[in-house]
C-alpha cells in the first residue's frame, strides 16, 4: 500500500512501513551526513532504521556539508 509524506516541502509517495533510512537512502542521501527532522523533533540516527513512516508524515532532512 502507498501512503504520501512530505520531505523538504516536496511529496512523495512510498511504501507504507518504508523506515527514514531506507527513504534517505532512496532519494540518494548519505545518512551519515545528515540531520533528520520528523514532525518538527529531531530523531536519532540510531533511530532512523527502527521508525516507519506514516502517511501525512513530515521530513525535514538537512545535510552536513564540509568545506571553508
Amino acid at each position: 500500500m502507498k501512503i504520501e509524506i512530505r520531505a523538504n516541502a516536496e511529496t512523495f509517495e512510498i511504501e507504507d512501513g518504508t523506515s527514514v533510512e531506507d527513504f534517505i537512502r532512496k532519494i540518494g542521501v548519505d545518512i551519515k551526513r545528515c540531520v533528520v527532522e520528523l514532525n518538527g523533533d529531531v530523531l536519532k540516527r540510531e533511530k532512523f532504521s527502527g521508525t516507519a513512516l506514516k502517511s501525512g508524515d513530515v521530513l525535514e532532512i538537512m545535510q552536513i556539508v564540509a568545506g571553508g
